[in-house]
């Protein structure tokens, strides 16, 4: 047992992503975010997720029009005033349950050769979080047990959705471990509660960074004291993306 977590136990990471990695049309597609969810009781947390999706749905019929048609509920058909039920219920209940981390990669930064493979792209952008910042600052790194990813599939390119698992045990399990062993499962978001808020975060912090959105200050806000080192991780040359927070 070491800082409260079972060395033995699997951590669950949850993710998906808002923007593009792209070189077009930069002063509009600048940032793109990945949103993932690192607990060891996805149970608990989804539970609460379940339960103010089902109270959005009795408040207002659009909403559950929204899981009749498309099986889920997208955070970029909802607005930020929306969401924020569903955060304040889920932040309030599982501060102890979870960790959220943030990648935010500024294109100004990328190269041609860095947008060519979006999943080569993204699964080193993973590792690269990993390595140095979970590593450092994650109240669940032990360097023991299992961390398995749950991916939105529509993400990742046909054909190399499969190079993450073994890349990730190639780099991270043999010298200075971060875990065991790790395995990536990839899945239609809309199977999946988990990857759905992590939909919603990734979107509500899109928004804030990329669209200077007010009503998201409040909402990403909340996230705060949930953030692995309290921070996003910069994944630019000069560090010096910022939150749009409350002043």
């Amino acid at each position: 047992m070491e800082n409260g977590i079972d060395n033995q136990k699997t951590i669950y990471v949850y993710v998906d992503e808002s923007g593009s990695i792209t070189k077009t049309n930069i002063s509009n597609n600048r940032y793109f975010v990945i949103a993932m969810i690192f607990t060891d009781d996805p149970v608990a947390v989804r539970r609460l997720y379940k339960n103010r999706i089902s109270k959005m749905m009795r408040k207002n019929d659009k909403y559950k029009d929204m899981i009749i048609s498309k099986k889920e509920i997208k955070g970029s058909d909802i607005s930020e005033t929306t969401k924020r039920d569903v955060y304040k219920h889920i932040c309030k209940h599982v501060l102890d349950k979870m960790e959220l981390g943030i990648i935010v990669l500024d294109n100004n930064y990328t190269t041609d050769r860095f947008i060519e493979n979006h999943a080569r792209s993204f699964n080193y952008m993973i590792q690269t979080y990993l390595d140095s910042y979970y590593r450092k600052h994650s109240r669940y790194m032990t360097g023991k047990g299992k961390i398995e990813f749950i991916i939105d599939e529509q993400n990742i390119a046909t054909g190399a959705k499969y190079d993450l698992s073994g890349y990730l045990n190639q780099q991270l399990t043999l010298k200075n471990p971060l875990c065991d062993i790790f395995n990536v499962e990839y899945t239609d978001s809309k199977n999946e509660k988990l990857v759905q808020l992590a939909d919603f975060v990734a979107n509500s912090f899109y928004r804030n960074i990329e669209k200077k959105n007010m009503e998201s200050r409040e909402n990403v806000n909340m996230w705060i004291p949930m953030l692995c080192n309290g921070d996003i991780f910069d994944f630019s040359e000069s560090h010096d993306i910022a939150l749009n927070l409350p002043t």
